[in-house]
């Protein structure tokens, strides 16, 4: 009975090792996911740079508390001026912005100030150089130098494959540069009446985002973020990016590149 047993836990323990060498050797091999998370720190660092916020500033009329000179106090009717939150951009080439044209529709339309803000909260004031309203694409140039960085773009932009890891970067509710990490979802979407084929992606995008970065596992821009699909109007998973190569095609048509 005894020698039964000793044999009996003796193949088990067999067993276990076996099957821990080959899970041990199975995942090392296949987890996708383990060299990325463990990289994306140095990839965010690289890719900051290349991301902007971008603000319109604004005026309307408010009423601000005053005091005459016997110390009553009124309201009075003021101008009053403030930066608010558009969208995300991303640098394309020196001093060249790329974002969607509805990040900036209504501050070209009113004739307002784009303000561009870096990585490092540095701004600078930013000018429209053209836009395909199909597209949903605009080119800004900014008037002075500040720190940016054109994106390393993503050539193979076909070999593309769902399931493959990426991270949005942008300007979500006027935080900016929050990431979101995800995988591509499916690719040559189209949706509604928007021109081309989109990528979809299950990162985590908001208002604020659009316009901004999707990026791959090294850092190479795949797309500018575009539209969420979304019946509270907050992120649902459903969410779409102008491929890169659409996005330079329309670039190049502005420019007359």
């Amino acid at each position: 009975m005894f020698k039964k047993s000793s044999f009996v836990i003796s193949l088990w323990v067999v067993l276990g090792c076996l099957s821990g060498l080959f899970f041990s050797s199975f995942y090392g091999k296949t987890d996708l996911h383990i060299p990325f998370y463990h990289n994306i720190s140095n990839v965010l660092e690289r890719t900051s740079p290349s991301v902007v916020n971008i603000w319109t500033i604004k005026k309307w009329r408010g009423w601000q508390e005053q005091s005459n000179e016997f110390g009553f106090k009124f309201n009075r009717r003021v101008i009053k001026t403030g930066f608010f939150p558009n969208g995300s951009g991303v640098v394309i080439d020196k001093d060249i912005i790329v974002t969607n044209f509805h990040v900036i529709k209504d501050a070209f339309s009113q004739n307002q100030q784009l303000i561009v803000e870096n990585h490092i909260g540095k701004t600078v004031q930013a000018q429209v150089v053209g836009f395909d309203i199909e597209a949903d694409i605009a080119v800004l140039v900014i008037i002075d130098a500040i720190d940016l960085k054109p994106f390393n773009i993503r050539k193979n932009i076909d070999g593309i494959k769902v399931g493959e890891p990426v991270i949005a970067i942008g300007n979500p509710q006027g935080l900016g540069q929050s990431f979101s990490k995800g995988i591509v979802s499916a690719i040559n979407r189209t949706f509604n009446d928007k021109k081309g084929n989109f990528i979809q992606t299950d990162a985590s995008i908001n208002p604020g985002n659009s316009g901004g970065a999707l990026i791959d596992d090294k850092g190479r821009l795949l797309g500018i973020v575009n539209v969420i699909s979304s019946t509270s109007g907050g992120n649902q998973g459903l969410n779409f990016a102008i491929p890169i190569d659409t996005v330079i095609e329309v670039y190049n048509s502005i420019l007359d590149k």
